[in-house]
């Protein structure tokens, strides 16, 4: 299992929060990817906008509808840049993501783009982010009005298909932002299994105390 150097979320995720409502309209979609792309003092020039290339451009190359890309973007940026709304397609946002940062890594002096292929993730990992994120469906499905106009259903079915049909590793990190953008609240249990996944997924000690609004009870 690879080890992320920050000590954050990372990639797709981590863009998704740059654009949480009410989005800042006084800085331009590249500007704010490029912003995201910049990353962490404690990562390497580079580091951040390859892990958010890296998830896009997987994201944009998997059979997943593009309907379920714009919902589960959409939530998980707390409708700050709801594509629906904007009339652009999610893959072709995907891209928009890709080329912005591809600039970036450029910039950083990266050696060179990386190519970027499929995830072959154990079908126990798998199966581990599908049954947390079924697991958290009813909490979820309580928070429905915050997402956007997009079915409960719908949002964790989309949540589901990118951890089996992409990578269950960005499959837990926007289940961790959709929580975190509709504020659902979740048991001290839930947040220690949250916890020991992301250790295995290599994740920085501060990634899932990271989701700022989450309530433990």
């Amino acid at each position: 299992m690879t080890v992320h150097r920050s000590d954050w979320d990372f990639g797709l995720s981590r863009l998704t929060k740059f654009f949480a409502g009410p989005w800042s309209h006084e800085r331009t979609v590249d500007e704010t990817i490029a912003d995201a792309a910049v990353g962490h003092a404690d990562e390497p020039p580079g580091a951040a906008a390859s892990a958010i290339l890296k998830d896009a451009v997987r994201l944009e190359e998997s059979s997943l509808p593009t309907e379920v890309i714009a919902t589960v973007w959409t939530v998980a940026s707390g409708g700050g840049y709801n594509l629906a709304y904007f009339g652009i397609d999610g893959r072709d946002w995907l891209r928009r993501v890709v080329a912005v940062c591809s600039g970036q890594m450029r910039q950083a002096d990266a050696a060179r783009v990386p190519s970027v292929e499929p995830v072959k993730a154990a079908e126990e990992s798998v199966h581990v982010v599908v049954e947390v994120i079924r697991s958290a469906a009813p909490a979820l499905a309580a928070k429905a009005a915050t997402f956007h106009g997009h079915e409960a259903d719908d949002v964790v079915r989309g949540l589901e298909l990118v951890a089996t049909e992409v990578d269950p590793d960005l499959g837990l990190r926007l289940l961790l932002r959709v929580l975190n953008a509709c504020r659902v609240p979740i048991s001290d249990a839930q947040y220690a299994r949250y916890e020991a996944l992301g250790e295995a997924f290599g994740y920085g000690r501060f990634h899932v105390s990271d989701v700022e609004h989450l309530t433990r009870f």
